[in-house]
């Protein structure tokens, strides 16, 4: 007898559809699957600072202040359980908006889907850091799993009770409060204080916040400032309150009133878009009047290595003429720092990051497999087209030992024949004297990777100015390069877009700067 085909493709589609099923809803399968996507999301967009583990060690932390966190350890700040344990939706919220005034930033651009499965992602790092501690204790498996859930089982929520209305009387009752509970560490009018002693319970050094600028780890509303008041930072100096609900609610009204509203909201790491209008001609520098027509999007920074010097934001303007592209970057620096020779002295600097792929890598320099464009702009190279910078130009009474040279003989001027200076020799773009831009056109593909482009491809030119604490920088480039290291600004096709800006006179240098996120350029 002939087999029915017809019966056995139904059979053979039931057992798939069978399979497929078990696969979705099996309890084991479906676990695995949902770690597997929040071990890729934490991999892609966490592990760089906090650990491919949790455990705060990742790649970026030693460039970091304040540190990362140790998911593992269970110190988590922002929590909302009388047992200071996170609940779901206190990580869901940190993760979602971020710590301003951290290198953390907030990831409400993800969809909403991946921020929970990150959420529980790193609820699981905290829980397997118990089990790994209930385990050397002694505990056998059940009983150090059975300990894990318990010591990260959230407890009661803190109770709120309502916001009193703020009065003229009630202010004046706060700041009593504060000077008599908050001003020992926060300084008698808000202004955050440093001690040498004080340390996280992972042995980092900390700083009171200062209160003026408005800007709280957990955000400035009511109940937020409440919840800190009242459990004050675990893992950190900050303690818990003490006093009654309605003097705590008065407190946070006085701590409200120290700074402007608008700071939270200004200081909000968040991906922005950034529209280049097309134009019949390009700015010709910095102060051309034809910028003041252009609107400009306002990019929050987060610094990677705390100060109060730290650079908060760049204002951002572009536009393009169909064959070059033109980007006006401004931000507030009270000091203008040029100076690169002497071994303390850090020079000004800012860049500008693009990808062109549809899923870029993490906004930190890249990654293997993805290559990014950077283009870097110094202060020092500004300050080198006047009058190339050298040691003697910082040493000018120096004394050197005579050097003999084989085209002039004896002389007592090693710095000026290029005999003593092989990196200029090479054409090191940090050594020439030579050179035609004040930016570095350069590519990265992760960490330690930046390499820059020959001397005859450095095509992105810039113009600056300093005037009354404010830079202006000014980059062009062609939108197609004939260098294959070069990214193509093609016009209809977005393109992600970072920026990083170094405040010389604060250190900065290196991986020290403040960076935002990936924006959405758009070419109009």
């Amino acid at each position: 007898m002939k087999p029915n085909r017809k019966a056995v493709a139904s059979v053979l589609a039931i057992v798939v559809v069978g399979a497929l099923l078990a696969w979705w809803l099996w309890p084991g399968w479906g676990i695995s699957k949902k770690v597997s996507r929040g071990q890729l999301l934490y991999d892609k967009n966490c592990a760089v600072c906090h650990g491919p583990n949790g455990d705060g060690t990742g790649d970026a932390a030693y460039l970091l202040q304040p540190k990362p966190r140790n998911f593992r350890a269970g110190k988590f700040r922002l929590v909302s359980s009388q047992n200071l344990q996170p609940t779901r939706d206190d990580l869901f919220r940190t993760i979602s908006d971020g710590m301003p005034g951290t290198a953390m930033p907030g990831w409400v651009h993800l969809p909403e889907a991946d921020r929970w499965t990150l959420t529980d992602y790193v609820l699981q790092l905290n829980r397997d850091g118990w089990l790994e501690r209930g385990m050397r204790s002694g505990y056998s498996k059940a009983e150090a799993e059975k300990f894990a859930a318990e010591m990260t089982e959230p407890g009661n929520a803190i109770p709120i009770p309502p916001e009193p209305p703020p009065t003229a009387e009630g202010l004046r009752q706060g700041r009593n409060y504060y000077l008599t509970v908050c001003a020992k560490c926060h300084g008698q009018n808000g202004e955050g204080k440093r001690d040498p002693t004080w340390r996280t319970s992972e042995g980092f050094p900390t700083w009171s916040r200062n209160l003026r600028e408005g800007v709280f780890k957990g955000g400035r509303e009511g109940q937020q400032l409440y919840l800190r008041f009242f459990t004050g930072l675990p893992g950190t100096p900050m303690p818990s309150g003490e006093l009654p609900p309605e003097q705590v609610w008065r407190v946070v009204q006085y701590v409200q009133s120290l700074s402007d509203p608008r700071a939270q909201e200004f200081a909000q790491v968040r991906a922005k878009e950034i529209r280049a209008s097309r134009v019949e001609r390009l700015p010709s520098a910095p102060d051309d009047a034809a910028w003041q027509k252009v609107s400009e999007v306002h990019v929050p920074l987060m610094p990677l290595w705390w100060n109060e010097a730290s650079i908060d934001a760049v204002r951002v303007q572009a536009l393009h003429d169909g064959q070059h592209v033109a980007f006006l970057l401004e931000w507030t620096d009270s000091t203008y720092d040029v100076d690169v020779v002497r071994q303390r002295s850090f020079p000004d600097g800012a860049a500008v990051q693009f990808s062109t792929n549809p899923e870029p890598p993490l906004f930190a320099m890249g990654e293997a497999g993805q290559v990014v464009s950077i283009w870097h702009w110094k202060a020092a190279w500004q300050e080198d087209k006047r009058q190339f910078q050298d040691v003697g130009s910082a040493f000018s009474r120096m004394v050197a030992e005579p050097y003999y040279g084989s085209e002039k003989g004896w002389r007592s001027g090693p710095l000026e024949d290029p005999t003593y200076l092989p990196a200029a020799q090479v054409h090191n773009l940090l050594a020439s004297p030579h050179r035609t831009t004040i930016v570095e056109d350069a590519n990265a593909a992760g960490f330690g990777s930046l390499t820059s482009q020959a001397p005859a491809k450095q095509n992105v030119h810039g113009a600056s100015e300093w005037k009354k604490g404010i830079w202006r920088l000014q980059l062009v480039r062609a939108l197609k390069s004939p260098d294959a290291e070069d990214i193509a600004l093609l016009p209809g096709k977005p393109i992600s877009i970072a920026f990083a800006v170094w405040n010389g006179s604060a250190g900065d240098r290196n991986g020290q700067k403040s960076v935002s996120l990936w924006n959405t350029l758009r070419l109009e």
